[in-house]
């Protein structure tokens, strides 16, 4: 049963992760909208377009191989944490904060 307590959590863990994703694209396509209405952002809007443009790219990297190469599901828990030993950060930083544990509820 322990077993499946923690297959829970991460489960718990990914479906809030993606529900996060979720609010924070919503956000970047009405900052787009305002840029295409009034021509310019601020700063901050800019940066947080930035990092989910980012975080949208990391997501099909790691999500297109899961479904084009055969056992890319072993192979890609490997490499994120390879990636991670050299300060790379493959993972979308929504995920990223919740594993430090600074979860923000933002998309709740």
């Amino acid at each position: 049963m322990h077993i499946e307590a923690i297959i829970e959590e991460h489960a718990h863990h990914f479906l809030q992760g993606l529900k996060t994703e979720y609010g924070d694209d919503k956000e970047a396509l009405l900052i787009i909208g305002q840029y295409l209405s009034t021509g310019s952002v601020s700063a901050e809007q800019e940066h947080l377009l930035k990092t989910q443009l980012y975080d949208t790219l990391k997501l099909a990297g790691i999500g297109i191989p899961f479904v084009l190469i055969p056992g890319a599901s072993i192979l890609m828990p490997i490499l994120i944490k390879v990636a991670a030993r050299h300060h790379i950060e493959l993972m979308p930083s929504v995920f990223t904060e919740q594993d430090k544990g600074n979860i923000s509820g933002k998309a709740e």
